[in-house]
């Protein structure tokens, strides 16, 4: 008899899971992330948590970059040498 696990089997580079975020959404919202989970093969937790992730840190990466002064040797959008 083979094991049934509820999850991908993969680890979260971000530790464990254990804080748990309870939104409410619309129907149609939940709907069609259970379609685009199934879709990409993974659990609605595991792709909804992906999406959140990457908009926060993405978001949070970017804040951190604009917040931090020039340095030496840094170029501006242009390419031209700004230190």
């Amino acid at each position: 008899m083979d094991t049934m696990l509820s999850r991908s089997g993969r680890s979260d580079p971000g530790g464990k899971l254990v804080a748990r975020l309870d939104i409410p959404v619309s129907e149609e919202l939940n709907e069609a992330v259970i379609a685009m989970a199934v879709t990409a093969g993974v659990p609605k937790a595991e792709y909804v948590r992906t999406l959140i992730e990457r908009a926060v840190f993405g978001e949070l990466s970017m804040v951190r970059r604009m917040t931090r002064p020039l340095s030496m040797g840094q170029c501006d959008d242009s390419g031209r040498n700004v230190g």
